[in-house]
């Protein structure tokens, strides 16, 4: 796990080097690639199961429950322990 939260940390880190005009917020990935940024994690049934959102102090939360067409169900904070 720890491995997937360095990466999921390092995408975002470089999404928000690209794109400084968004500031805080969590920057959405899926399937290791950064496809878009909200101001605050909110409805999950707008991302796909198995979608992530990383926080600006690297909090990672991951889409979960529901289907590709219905969208997810739940956002779940990611244990990196785990």
């Amino acid at each position: 796990m720890t491995q997937l939260i360095e990466a999921l940390h390092a995408t975002a880190a470089k999404w928000r080097a690209g794109n400084q005009e968004h500031r805080g917020g969590v920057v959405l990935v899926f399937e290791g690639k950064a496809y878009g940024w909200k101001n605050e994690l909110r409805d999950p049934a707008c991302e796909r199961p198995g979608a992530y959102a990383v926080d600006k102090a690297g909090l990672v939360f991951k889409a979960e429950g529901g289907d590709d067409y219905n969208g997810a169900k739940v956002w779940v904070a990611v244990d990196p322990d785990a």
